[in-house]
């Protein structure tokens, strides 16, 4: 009895302290990063960031260079 107490006990410890972001928080944080939530892999020019609300979904961040800006520059003849 006093082992189903204890496992009771630590189910309810783990489950409020699952995290300190609601559900559904990491997906807006990845997307203000300008990232896509992908499942398992990120596609090549990504990296890879934190997790994101859905299970086995990862932030994958387009990798930019100091010289890339985020939107092409137009190129109006300079007059």
């Amino acid at each position: 009895m006093k082992v189903l107490f204890l496992f009771a006990v630590l189910v309810c410890v783990f489950q409020t302290n699952s995290g300190d972001i609601p559900p559904g928080i990491r997906n807006t944080i990845c997307l203000m990063q300008h990232g896509t939530c992908r499942l398992f892999f990120c596609h090549s020019g990504e990296k890879k960031g934190d997790i994101c609300s859905d299970p086995w979904n990862r932030c994958c961040i387009p990798n930019k260079e100091e010289g890339q800006k985020e939107t092409p520059e137009k190129a109006d003849g300079g007059i």
